[in-house]
């Protein structure tokens, strides 16, 4: 499976919306021209791998990634890319991300909270971490 879904862009223009592939090799020059007259750009993701009743029936995993497709939201004048059944709740210092998934035959919602403002990425955290570990395995030596 691919760590992304493929995608083409949306450009709307006055009158008519442009579907284009991502690395078409006219692509700055559309870019151009979009910035230009353009009204809005979006990524129109393109079907999941599997449908989510097959994948199912084939390893007992409902609400799977490698079945769900990819939709865009718009935050603070962004687009992001989220799995089509993640709920998204924006609130006031905070994001909440929500999925439901079964897992042999058991049910599991799982929320992951993100603040707005981050004093640190994800990857820097995971690397203080690992810098961390080493500290400590070299200390035991």
């Amino acid at each position: 499976m691919k760590k992304y879904q493929d995608f083409l862009y949306a450009l709307a223009f006055p009158g008519c919306i442009i579907i284009v592939e991502k690395d078409h090799p006219q692509m700055p020059n559309i870019e151009k021209v979009y910035q230009k007259y353009g009204r809005m750009k979006r990524r129109v993701w393109l079907k999941k791998i599997k449908k989510p009743s097959q994948h199912y029936l084939e390893t007992g995993l409902l609400g799977s990634y490698e079945t769900a497709g990819i939709i865009d939201i718009e935050l603070d004048g962004t687009a992001v890319a989220l799995f089509a059944d993640t709920q998204f709740k924006e609130e006031k210092g905070e994001i909440c991300l929500e999925r439901q998934m079964v897992v042999g035959g058991k049910k599991f919602a799982i929320s992951s909270v993100f603040p707005k403002e981050a004093a640190s990425t994800p990857t820097d955290k995971l690397l203080s971490l690992i810098d961390k570990e080493q500290e400590a395995e070299r200390k035991s030596f």
